[in-house]
């Protein structure tokens, strides 16, 4: 009966293990291709990883919600050239992902060209077993 529940538990553990590992994965995929995003003005992609009630606080305190984002990734006043993860981690706890990273953007606004690095937090939820992005905090690190 003990060798019974001590393979039980250990399928167990690594079983969890398995889907902690596999949620990262899916969590990193999310962030890069939310990143990617802004480059190819891919809102299908990004809609599709937004929660419909995300909230990303901008680095100088400014809300936007889904809408707002998408709507300002088309946007022709800003445009950016390249966009890329330098730094990620994935920290889950339960049906919550927290993706803290560092990325670099090079952008274009009415013109003018400048390099961006930001570092910003992401809170993922499983909602009926898809992640989504429900909020996101930004700051800026350098911006030339």
């Amino acid at each position: 009966m003990k060798s019974s529940l001590t393979i039980l538990l250990t399928i167990g553990i690594i079983t969890a293990s398995f889907a902690q590992n596999k949620d990262t994965q899916i969590l990193k995929k999310l962030n890069h291709d939310w990143i990617s995003s802004y480059v190819t003005k891919d809102t299908a992609t990004m809609s599709r990883i937004f929660a419909d009630d995300l909230v990303l606080v901008s680095p100088n305190g400014k809300t936007f919600h889904k809408k707002d984002i998408l709507t300002n990734v088309i946007s022709p006043a800003q445009e950016y050239t390249s966009a890329k993860v330098d730094t990620v981690s994935v920290r889950l706890i339960g049906n919550v992902g927290l993706v803290s990273a560092k990325a670099s953007v090079v952008a274009k606004t009415n013109g003018k060209p400048s390099t961006i690095r930001t570092s910003y937090l992401d809170v993922y939820e499983k909602r009926k077993g898809r992640w989504y992005a429900v909020a996101s905090q930004v700051a800026l690190l350098s911006a030339n």
